[in-house]
């Protein structure tokens, strides 16, 4: 079974060596997905994580790697207990193979078109949702001037950790949040003295 894991966030850029021990390099030729970050992580200090977001999100090429695992229930449980994810959490689909066999997850014509001219055998991948109006504490609906409320209400640490995200996501991740948080100096500095400190 070989099975192609998509990513576009933390996946590329935080070591868990649990997980990353069962897949291979990361490639920057998967398909095009709308991503944007509306996702209040509470592992990360409430910072603003990317999901896919197909009507407010930004059209960027996301990656992919190959599980080294041999079995699709396998790969599906390392991404689920990496993502701390739920299965109805976790995308998956197989290109070729009986189309009554359908994800938990929406999946996003894209991700079909791209794995259909591959030869992997299935792909999965993180179907978070948006959850920014549940648990930003004024209970807005996500903007960018709520985005960034949200940001400046946060503790040391999750001030922080939201520049992290922002910062180290990959660079083909152009969305516009992105770019706006990017250009306020305040928050530029977060990222500029965080990493100074661990230095």
């Amino acid at each position: 079974m070989k099975t192609a894991i998509i990513g576009w966030g933390s996946l590329l850029w935080d070591d868990r060596p649990k997980f990353d021990q069962h897949h291979g390099p990361w490639y920057f030729d998967g398909p095009r997905l709308r991503l944007e970050f509306t996702r209040i992580s509470i592992s990360r200090k409430r910072a603003l994580t990317l999901v896919l977001q197909e009507e407010l999100g930004a059209e960027c090429r996301a990656a992919y790697t190959v599980s080294k695992r041999e079995s699709l229930a396998q790969a599906i449980q390392d991404l689920l207990v990496r993502e701390n994810a739920t299965d109805k959490e976790i995308g998956v689909y197989r290109p070729h193979s009986d189309p009554t066999e359908l994800s938990q997850a929406v999946i996003p014509p894209t991700i079909i078109q791209w794995a259909d001219q591959t030869d992997f055998d299935a792909v999965v991948w993180t179907g978070l949702p948006n959850n920014f109006r549940e648990l930003n504490e004024r209970g807005e609906d996500f903007s960018h001037a709520s985005a960034i409320t949200h940001i400046e209400s946060l503790c040391a640490e999750g001030k922080w950790k939201a520049a992290e995200y922002i910062f180290r996501a990959p660079d083909f991740i152009d969305t516009p949040l992105r770019r706006e948080l990017q250009s306020l100096e305040w928050f530029a500095k977060l990222w500029k003295d965080g990493r100074d400190a661990s230095s």
